[in-house]
């Protein structure tokens, strides 16, 4: 059986779109574009066009909220994550979610050379593993149940 890759759950979503906001926005700006989009992270772009971090809910939770900062009055590049993790289309899906378990990350990064193909959750990961794992994961979870009733 082949192995799923990260550019399966890129093909599988319900929308391709990658959302950004520029560095230069404001917290304001991100959560409304998370909201709109239902959506838990966002890229923040710097000028040139490049990455420069990711604003998650957790960031705002952590550095906005929790910090007693303005949404309207931050600028997001002041409280994004600029240590983004990424992989290639092609690595499998278990060492993706591996990895961002190991990295203590919620979202990765897709790209291949200078080309972004998405940003995926560990939730878009464990959807693609139930939905089109042909049984794997409740194979797993049946042998998980057995054991722990013995």
């Amino acid at each position: 059986m082949m192995q799923m890759t990260v550019e399966a759950v890129l093909r599988n979503r319900a929308s391709d779109a990658l959302y950004s906001v520029p560095a230069s926005a404001m917290v304001a700006d991100a959560v409304d574009t998370m909201t709109r989009h239902d959506i838990g992270a966002v890229l923040v772009m710097t000028e040139d066009g490049l990455v420069g971090g990711i604003f998650s809910e957790r960031d705002l939770l952590t550095r906005v909220v929790a910090a007693g900062r303005d949404p309207k009055s931050t600028p997001i590049s002041l409280v994004m994550t600029r240590e983004v993790r990424f992989t290639s289309p092609a690595t499998p899906i278990e060492a993706a979610l591996a990895l961002m378990y190991v990295q203590r990350r919620r979202h990765l990064l897709i790209i291949d050379g200078p080309k972004v193909h998405g940003l995926i959750s560990m939730r878009d990961l464990v959807y693609q593993l139930v939905h089109h794992g042909q049984g794997r994961f409740e194979a797993e979870v049946r042998a998980a149940a057995d054991a722990a009733k013995d």
